[in-house]
Formats: C-alpha cells, structure tokens, sequence
C-alpha cells in the first residue's frame, strides 16, 4: 500500500467523504466540481474508493476499504473523524446546506430511506469501527439496510433532524439508467444476518492519488465470492424489491436505490 501518514494533529481533517466508485468518470467531474462549492471554507477530504477489479462492483466493501484508508492515513486521530457516505451521484445544491460533522454515538443521516442509512450519512469513524461497518455484499442491494440495523443494535441515535427522502428537491440526484445487477444469494446473505463487515476485508491492496481523491483499490478479499449462477439483472421500474423469499419462508424488504 502506497500511504501517507499524518505528521500532525492539525493535519487531521474534521470530515472525510468517502464516496465508492466505478465507471461513472462525468458524475465524478460534476460531483468533484459541486462539493469544491459546497464544502468551501471546511475542513474534510473526499476519497474515491475506486474498484478496479472485474469483480461485481462491492459498495459495502469499498465503504469499509475507505474507513481503513482512513485509518492507515490518520492512526492517532481516525476515531473521531466525521466520516461522509457519500453515494456520486447526490449532493445537495447549496453551498453549507448540510452540517455533516458528528460526534460519538450520533449517525447523522441526510437524504435517502429512513429504513436504510444510504444516500448521504455521516457517523464518527470510532462508531463505524464498534459497529464493524457495512456487510460485504456483492452487486446491488441491502448493505445500508443493515447498516441500519447495526446502528440501532448499538445504541446509537439516528438523527434526521436534517433528513430529505429520496427524490427530494432539495438535493441533486443524477440518474444513471434503470437497470442493475442483482444476486439472490447476496440477499440471502443479508436476510441471514451475515455478521461480516470491517473485520472481515483481508488482501487489501491500493495506492492513493493525493491530487485527485481517488484511492485505486486493486485487490481486496472479503472472506466470500459472489456466487456468479445467482446473479441477475433487474429493471427498477418494476420496484425496488427484487426478492420475494428467501429459503423456506417469505420476505420482502425494499432496497436502497
């Protein structure tokens, strides 16, 4: 791994985005050029976990490589940085809109689903840490669900005193197509409680670009292979539940978009 370690406290941003990717180069030049705006004058950092295997992209697992990046960057200080999951393609229009920093045992969550902390929500990265983050679950669907979980399993306080739901005007949502890569094993997985998460990201390889954000992710094991017969793609016209059942018995459970 290619890092840089923080010589000083005063080099600890108070904020760090952390914001997965893969293939979307125009909503990273806009997102890059809109957030500059918005967060002028604070102190944070934007990271781009960027997946660059030919894998299912992992969005949990890219979440919980950014809370380790961080971590590696910033070793003495890490536990009370705010950090910001950002999905690319939302951000608020306004420049100071949303007051992202935390404090321990606050999630602040600002735009998406109240069943699930997507969208755009900030917790302290020694609370992402208690909670072991996200599941790693491959292809689309239901980490930030039960990231939700885990969360009020803790005892941690949600706060949505500044929360817009999705589609709200007052945020800008890019679009990028209807379709998406689904996995029924993956919701399986999720339906299962799987407790895996953080702790669970080995072989973990990849290098910084200190001018741009983005942090190349060229391999990472979480421990499971997506189970490729599964996977399938869906049209989200048809709804946000892909899944009806799992094993046995019945359940459905509307994911994140």
């Amino acid at each position: 791994m290619d890092l840089t370690v923080e010589e000083t406290d005063t080099e600890t941003p108070k904020t760090v985005f952390i914001v997965p990717y893969r293939d979307r180069k125009q909503q990273y030049e806009f997102f890059a050029r809109q957030m500059a705006h918005v967060l002028e004058g604070t102190s944070y950092r934007i990271l781009y976990i960027h997946q660059k295997d030919n894998r299912s992209f992992n969005r949990g697992a890219l979440k919980n490589i950014g809370f380790i990046v961080v971590k590696n960057l910033y070793p003495n200080t890490y536990r009370n940085i705010t950090l910001v999951f950002n999905d690319i393609d939302t951000m608020p229009y306004t420049k100071g809109f949303f007051n992202y920093e935390t404090v321990p045992g606050v999630v602040k969550h600002f735009y998406g689903f109240t069943f699930a902390l997507g969208g755009i929500a900030s917790m302290t990265a020694g609370d992402f840490e208690r909670v072991n983050g996200f599941p790693n679950l491959w292809a689309w669907g239901y980490e930030d669900n039960m990231l939700n979980q885990r969360v009020i399993k803790s005892s941690i306080r949600i706060d949505r005193t500044q929360f817009y739901p999705i589609l709200d005007k007052n945020i800008l949502h890019l679009q990028d197509g209807v379709v998406r890569e689904v996995n029924r094993s993956e919701y399986d997985t999720y339906k299962f409680l799987t407790p895996e998460g953080v702790n669970s990201i080995t072989n973990l390889q990849y290098t910084i670009n200190d001018d741009t954000g983005f942090v190349d992710v060229t391999g990472f094991s979480t421990g499971r292979e997506e189970d490729l017969s599964k996977r399938t793609q869906y049209d989200m016209t048809k709804g946000n539940i892909p899944f009806t059942n799992i094993g046995r018995g019945k359940a459905r459970m509307p994911m994140i978009m």
